[in-house]
């Protein structure tokens, strides 16, 4: 966790690999797009959302607008998917809900959560998500088990075309496009 970490403009991708939650546990590589959720960007950012083979919806559990917005962004996604992808939603920012009740037992602070955990868990099953959870960044909590949840998905419901080693921006579940081009 860094604390002067500059928020995403427009879109970032980076590579990284995370064990499956299966009896016989294995590594995957996973291709992360993360997004922006700025307004000024989701024209940019839903063209990545066709290919996917997975996505996170996250939002602030300390700011009730942010969570307000996942049913934008899951419209989106359902609007430029084909077949719609596992979703997991992720509810960020635990520590600052922690660290509020730990401080007076959330007497005097009160609590910075506007997103009840049981709300969110209800938004999850109505949207047939795979999973609601709650993580922290700054406490690394739940960061690899979001990761895991979506491996452990991927690798059991992906066809073996992706599993060839590339991403599905090139093509439907990683085969390569090729355009005969006159010219």
């Amino acid at each position: 966790f860094y604390e002067d970490i500059v928020p995403t403009i427009g879109m970032d991708f980076k590579y990284c690999h995370s064990t499956t939650l299966e009896k016989k546990p294995r590594t995957v590589r996973l291709q992360i797009w993360d997004t922006s959720g700025q307004d000024r960007f989701v024209t940019l950012t839903t063209a990545f959302y066709r290919n996917c083979n997975g996505v996170m919806l996250c939002f602030d559990i300390t700011n009730r607008v942010s969570f307000e917005d996942v049913d934008g962004w899951y419209d989106r996604l359902k609007a430029n998917c084909p077949e719609m992808p596992p979703v997991i939603l992720v509810g960020c920012k635990l520590d600052l809900v922690h660290n509020a009740d730990a401080q007076d037992g959330g007497t005097l602070l009160g609590s910075q959560r506007q997103v009840e955990k049981s709300e969110a868990d209800a938004w999850a099953r109505s949207h047939n998500c795979l999973c609601y959870l709650e993580t922290s960044a700054k406490e690394n909590t739940n960061i690899s088990e979001a990761f895991q949840q979506l491996a452990t998905y991927a690798a059991q419901n992906t066809t073996p075309a992706l599993e060839g080693g590339r991403s599905g921006i090139n093509g439907r579940n990683g085969r390569r496009i090729h355009r005969d081009v006159e010219g």
